[in-house]
């Protein structure tokens, strides 16, 4: 009755009666699976999953599992949505490969090649071992019920199993590293690298089998469905006939694509992209030669592959073909192919398997796969030293699965290797696999993070002796001259350590789903001439540049890392860069620029943000630099920097004095500390707390005293003001006198190290210099504004509080006796002018609060 009801249906469709309503079907599957995938995802990522889990689940829901059972589509003429959308998506899946090998990039290979073959080894390895001792368990196992014992079927099916459990899905690993923010270290580095072997090493494996079963199994009609039954007359020389036509012509078509873009790139020198007709010309040749080498007997998808891998990265053919066909491909086309996966299953058909073999059958795969990975993984990290709990991670990520995998699995299935029962198991432990890879990853990290957090040290408690480890952070490749030759003032008397430099990068929401792309070419090795003269490459390799040319001029070791993420994230990516650098200070550029007119201009809005978000959420000390190009000014006159750093009261002013204080060590640098001091009697009384920080601050400035001050190596000279007019004209009248102002950023209480007490009656009516910025704080954003004409850079330090209720405390506290010592016999001079320097101080840790340390 049902064949008859078929019968009918295909007369009719046949003659083109129901055309127009299949068309229409298959548009809402599409619709429905990209719905529900985009809904799945929107929860899914919260728990760290890739939104390949999210388009096979949509894919689940849309086919014969759940919303097949209520349409029927057999009156259409379809067998079920995963057919259906399968047939219709088929040009899509060739364009979906090659962009695939386009995003694979073995040049990224170069920098980690033995440490990532050997760690791909050990765990592709490891899984290699398993699979073959349990291939004969596991296909008695996956197919129960099976009759005469059938070696062919058993070497088959164990050369497939193995290729499923060894595989890693690159393009979902290197997602899940960017979303932990792995990108930049060494461990998210060597498992891209180790992705990258293990995906060519399966493909490979994958295409060897095909074509040994195109030779052997059967010949593949031009339509692409394929004959089981093997020609009698096939002999070894025939085979090796047709082996050797599918060499040389997959050969051609690879070397055809990647001669017309060096074509097209040598046409199109200088511009950013093809035209759209030239994209569309490329696209149609690239799915005209994989269906002419599918004729012939090869996948179309993988010389679709193999052209993308193939295809020159440099030029603006390959940024064309990656810019325009990454949202396409990651919001269109991946849903689809991996919803038509998905849409195949059907669990009702699964009658060989009881709940309890089915769920056994699944648990089964998943843990060998799991254990294969990470014990060889970790295995392999103690051949190269690499700590456990790393390999483990390592081992998680390289478990992941998304793409040769379910090549694997449909072609067995395709082949008959396997029914449909053992491909719902083993796709479902692919995704279980890739389900428990991030969330297992991510936990691995947030523990290791917390076990070896470190706790930031203020540089009011470091000796000037003591290494300071320093994260600067740049935009753009100008940012970099004057960010390291600040942090080559502050080493202090330390031993020459590394600068670690965090170049962020802006990732705009055009190409947020080309992030693969921008990782395997950040580094810009081996790019033409106009290679990445548009795009993220090119400003990644100028600041590579700017770094490599200050190196050389200072012989300073610099440690270069590159954060690609939105603004709204970024600040996530300094903060984990701070923890892996170990950083007690921060230095990130202000969000305006200095212009050629020398007006202070604003290039992103976003930066000014992302840098309140870095202060509210910051680990260790953080300045924030106004740049107006005071190291560009030194290097020009060859003359001593002149530094200035102001002193009003409170935690963030005495970090800026202490900072300023290692800089005096430095023979290029000459510092003056200046403190702002109320008249007498004007002092205000506050709480108890507001006395204490008081305090502090006058067993500070006795400390600095004695050990910069008294010896030569500090300026030093004070300003009376009552209020905040006369604070603005004492600061206006220093403008020019000085290349770096250095000052805290103030403005809140005692207890969040604004100061508070007298700091507060000489910022109060300076007008509204604590609106516009407040990132700066009143006298800050004063200094950097455009009313300061002339003024030199300003570095503006927010002192991290890493104790709020500390006990007063002196820098050296080894030292204090001889600081004393000396402050009792020192001879002060007589100062008439109030605005002459002072070289001397006369203090001692009992100095009283707003006392004026100038001799009388």
């Amino acid at each position: 009755m049902a064949e008859d009801a078929g019968d009918k249906c295909s007369d009719a469709v046949s003659e083109g009666a129901y055309f127009t309503a299949s068309i229409m079907a298959i548009t809402g599957i599409m619709a429905t699976v990209l719905v529900l995938s985009g809904l799945f995802h929107s929860a899914l990522r919260r728990l760290g999953q890739p939104s390949i889990i999210s388009h096979i689940l949509a894919g689940i829901v849309v086919g014969p599992t759940v919303l097949g059972r209520a349409v029927d589509l057999h009156e259409l003429g379809m067998q079920d949505a995963g057919r259906a959308l399968s047939g219709t998506i088929y040009f899509a899946r060739i364009v979906f490969m090659f962009f695939i090998g386009l995003e694979l990039d073995l040049r990224y290979l170069r920098h980690n090649l033995r440490r990532s073959l050997v760690m791909a080894c050990g765990g592709s390895g490891m899984s290699l071992v398993l699979a073959v001792l349990a291939g004969p368990f596991s296909y008695g196992l996956l197919n129960p019920g099976q009759g005469s014992f059938r070696p062919e079927k058993i070497f088959a099916s164990t050369a497939l199993f193995a290729l499923v459990l060894t595989s890693t899905a690159s393009p979902v690993l290197i997602r899940i590293v960017t979303e932990l923010k792995l990108t930049g270290s060494e461990t998210g580095q060597l498992a891209i690298g180790a992705a990258f072997a293990n995906d060519m090493a399966s493909l490979t494996a994958l295409s060897v089998i095909m074509v040994t079963h195109t030779l052997y199994a059967g010949t593949v009609q031009p339509t692409g469905k394929e004959n089981d039954d093997p020609s009698p007359s096939s002999s070894p020389a025939i085979k090796a006939a047709t082996l050797a036509l599918m060499a040389v012509t997959t050969w051609m078509a690879v070397t055809i694509v990647a001669w017309v873009a060096r074509l097209l790139n040598r046409f199109k020198r200088g511009r950013q992209y093809l035209s759209k007709y030239e994209l569309c010309g490329v696209l149609f040749l690239i799915v005209g030669l994989s269906l002419l080498e599918q004729t012939i007997g090869y996948s179309a998808s993988m010389t679709a592959f193999l052209m993308g891998l193939a295809m020159p990265r440099e030029g603006p053919t390959a940024r064309t073909l990656m810019d325009r066909l990454a949202y396409p491909v990651h919001q269109l086309i991946m849903p689809l192919c991996f919803g038509a996966i998905g849409a195949r299953l059907d669990f009702a058909k699964i009658g060989n398997f009881s709940a309890v073999q089915f769920a056994v059958a699944v648990a089964f795969t998943t843990a060998l796969s799991a254990a294969g990975k990470v014990a060889g993984t970790v295995l392999a990290g103690r051949a190269l030293g690499i700590p456990a709990r790393e390999a483990v991670v390592l081992g998680a990520l390289l478990n992941v699965k998304g793409y040769s995998d379910i090549l694997a699995i449909n072609f067995g299935n395709k082949v008959h290797v396997w029914g449909e029962p053992v491909q719902v198991v083993l796709l479902v432990s692919s995704i279980i696999n890739t389900f428990m890879a991030g969330p297992a990853s991510a936990a691995i990290v947030r523990q290791q993070r917390r076990a070896f957090r470190y706790r930031s040290r203020c540089l009011e408690d470091l000796a000037v002796d003591d290494e300071l480890r320093i994260l600067v952070c740049v935009h753009v490749a100008g940012g970099v001259h004057p960010m390291l030759t600040l942090a080559n003032l502050s080493k202090g008397g330390a031993l020459i350590r590394p600068v670690y430099l965090l170049h962020l990068v802006e990732l705009a929401t055009s190409r947020k789903y080309a992030i693969t792309h921008q990782l395997y070419h950040a580094r810009g090795d081996d790019c033409g001439e106009d290679e990445d003269e548009w795009g993220y490459a090119r400003e990644i390799e100028l600041v590579a540049e700017a770094v490599a040319a200050f190196t050389v001029d200072n012989a300073i070791p610099v440690r270069q890392m590159t954060a690609i993420s939105s603004l709204a994230s970024m600040d996530t990516d300094v903060r984990n860069s701070v923890e892996d650098a170990r950083a007690s200070l921060l230095i990130v550029p202000f969000h305006k620029e200095q212009r050629y007119d020398g007006q202070m201009v604003c290039r992103s809005q976003g930066r000014r943000l992302l840098n309140q978000r870095i202060l509210q959420r910051a680990l260790c000390t953080v300045g924030i630099l106004v740049e107006r190009r005071f190291s560009h000014h030194y290097q020009e006159e060859q003359n001593q920097l002149q530094v200035m750093a102001l002193f009003m009261g409170g935690g963030d002013d005495r970090e800026a004095v202490a900072y300023a204080a290692r800089m005096a060590i430095q023979p290029m640098a000459k510092v003056t500390v200046c403190r702002f001091l109320l008249p007498s009697g004007k002092g205000m009384l506050g709480s108890q707390e507001t006395a204490e920080e008081a305090m502090l601050d006058e067993e500070f400035m006795a400390d600095v005293y004695g050990r910069f001050v008294a010896p030569g190596k500090v300026a030093y000279m004070e300003r009376h003001v009552s209020n905040g007019a006369e604070t603005v004209n004492a600061l206006s009248a220093m403008v020019g006198t000085c290349s770096l102002f250095v000052v805290g950023k103030g403005g809140g209480g005692a207890a969040e190290g604004g100061g508070g007490g007298d700091r507060s009656v000489m910022t109060s009516n300076m007008g509204d210099w604590d609106d516009e910025c407040p990132e700066l704080g009143p006298v800050g954003e004063l200094l950097a504004s455009d009313d300061m004409v002339g003024c030199g850079s300003v570095l503006v330090v927010q002192q991290h509080n890493v104790h709020p209720k500390r006990k007063m405390r002196t820098w050296n506290k080894d030292n204090n006796q001889q600081q004393h010592t000396r402050a009792r016999n020192h001879h002060p001079v007589d100062v008439d002018d109030p605005d002459v320097v002072v070289d001397i101080l006369g203090s001692s840790s009992n100095t009283a609060t707003n006392r004026s340390l100038k001799p009388n």
